[in-house]
């Protein structure tokens, strides 16, 4: 018999039947995610003086390196086995930009693991009020997005465009929501006017399998998760329907990385 069986609630919903040793698993790994994160905190703050003291080019290599090992740990951590394919794609200079489908809250992790570049991401904006989370975002070059206000959107558009073309690369998930899944959501065509008005490479990624991790039962279990970096797309001297294009493009290209559905 499987360790996960189901079971139906009156919605038509399956539930998981779990054992103990599962519902220890998920309380771990958040005590864990958490204390980490709390003692890992003031290690942010060097790396955001060193932005105002324009030691960038030296602390972002070495912050990448930092939370990337991070994010690695708290993979293993969830017992997630991870593959990643196309590591050579990643541009290693130059403005560039990562479009990932969007499967469950694993995703950020699962980038910054696997992409050996230093990411800033753009993010909701309720996501700059979580305690110790929110420093770390701050220091990697994060922008806030309001997505229910269109002239601060705009702004937070203008924000990671001028990140881009300072050295950062940065991460858009062009979805704009989790699709808890296999099947990917509709792409914002807005979402990729950061890569377009910055002139960086579009690099699209695949992430197969994060969803089994957390999503699927609310619960922490082990899965095998894959994570497919696709060669870059330029954007440079693009024409007005080539850029009207890059939305169906790069889903075209993520969707067919991922298992049938």
């Amino acid at each position: 018999m499987s360790r996960y069986s189901s079971t139906r609630n009156g919605s038509g919903y399956c539930l998981p039947t779990t054992n103990s040793g599962t519902m220890i698993r998920t309380i771990l790994f958040f005590s864990f995610f958490w204390v980490s994160l709390l003692l890992a905190a003031p290690l942010s703050l060097p790396f955001l003086l060193a932005e105002v003291l324009g030691l960038k080019r030296f602390s972002r290599p070495f912050m990448g390196w930092l939370i990337g090992f991070w994010c690695r740990v708290i993979l293993k951590a969830a017992g997630t086995r991870l593959s990643v394919e196309g590591t050579h794609n990643v541009p290693v200079t130059g403005p560039a930009v990562f479009y990932p489908n969007h499967q469950g809250d694993l995703d950020i992790i699962l980038v910054l693991a696997t992409v050996p570049r230093q990411l800033g991401f753009l993010a909701k904006k309720q996501t700059a009020y979580l305690p110790f989370l929110n420093l770390w975002m701050l220091a990697m070059g994060c922008v806030f997005i309001d997505r229910g206000n269109i002239s601060q959107g705009i702004k937070a558009i203008s924000r990671g465009t001028a990140n881009v073309k300072d050295g950062r690369a940065m991460c858009v998930f062009p979805e704009g929501t989790r699709s808890r899944g296999l099947r990917m959501l509709p792409f914002r065509n807005g979402s990729f006017r950061l890569a377009t008005r910055a002139g960086a490479a579009i690099v699209p990624v695949t992430i197969d399998g994060a969803y089994k991790v957390w999503e699927e039962y609310r619960l922490i279990r082990p899965a095998s998760v894959r994570v497919v970096i696709h060669e870059p797309i330029q954007t440079a001297g693009m024409g007005h329907e080539e850029r009207k294009a890059l939305p169906g493009r790069v889903r075209a290209i993520i969707a067919g990385a991922l298992p049938a559905d």
